[in-house]
């Protein structure tokens, strides 16, 4: 009776401290908030979007979340190689999520504050974060795609593209084990703990992008190029001009300045 006993009260502390919204009931939650009911993208985003500001104390970006469409037409995913990649397009029809970060400054560009490699490297992994909770939280979501505030007086020309089979390490352990608890700032972006890790993460997933209707059926292609510093565009975020992200796992990545 009493290893009956026993038993039954770890089940019930299992219970008790499992996660929710597809987390292992038997273990520890993978984050502390999760979103619930109905429109839990924009539950994403908005949480999400609360814990990252300026140095000045103002929230960093606004960040909505929706389906993969734009003005009502679905988006199909189309990813351009690199010649040295093969020179194909691969194409990514499955069910996914479209976060829009937007700094409310003329065409969503950040409206205060000084463009710098950190800042950039923190929108970075504001948009990891996004996808993480979206892939652990919204049921058969396979790929999320951020797109980026611009430099002023530039057009959005970046996007951060994410599959979810690219993240599965992160996501078979607690959210706090790959980003820390602790957000950092601007200023303590790069001597953050996860710095390195973030930008490993995101630099790969880096493009720029453009629209473009499909000319017979009822969508439009999202267009993804992989990111140079000749087409990147720019961002709000950068210091460098004309210097694009480093690919070798440093945190001093850079966009064209604003």
């Amino acid at each position: 009776l009493i290893a009956i006993g026993v038993g039954a009260l770890l089940v019930a502390v299992g219970f008790a401290v499992g996660g929710t919204g597809g987390g292992d009931a038997s273990g520890p939650a993978w984050s502390a908030w999760h979103p619930s009911g109905k429109s839990a993208a924009q539950q994403i985003a908005t949480h999400v979007g609360e814990q990252y500001h300026l140095s000045d104390g103002k929230q960093l970006v606004l960040a909505e979340g929706g389906s993969m469409s734009i003005a009502g037409l679905p988006l199909t995913v189309a990813l351009r190689q690199t010649a040295d990649q093969g020179g194909d397009i691969k194409l990514y029809d499955d069910k996914g999520v479209l976060y829009r970060l937007c700094g409310l400054g003329k065409d969503c560009a950040i409206a205060s504050g000084k463009p710098s490699i950190e800042r950039h490297l923190l929108l970075r992994r504001e948009a990891l974060e996004l996808a993480l909770y979206s892939f652990r939280y919204l049921d058969g979501v396979k790929q999320v795609a951020v797109f980026m505030p611009p430099a002023r007086g530039k057009q959005p020309s970046q996007a951060l593209f994410f599959r979810k089979g690219e993240l599965s390490p992160e996501l078979r352990k607690p959210l706090d084990a790959t980003l820390t608890s602790d957000v950092p700032s601007v200023a303590t972006m790069t001597r953050s703990p996860d710095a390195l890790l973030v930008d490993r993460l995101t630099l790969p997933t880096l493009f720029t992008f453009s629209l473009t209707p499909a000319n017979q059926d009822n969508r439009a292609f999202l267009v993804l190029d992989p990111f140079t510093a000749s087409t990147g565009g720019g961002t709000s975020g950068s210091t460098s001009s004309g210097a694009g992200p480093s690919t070798g796992g440093s945190t001093s990545a850079g966009t064209s300045s604003d």
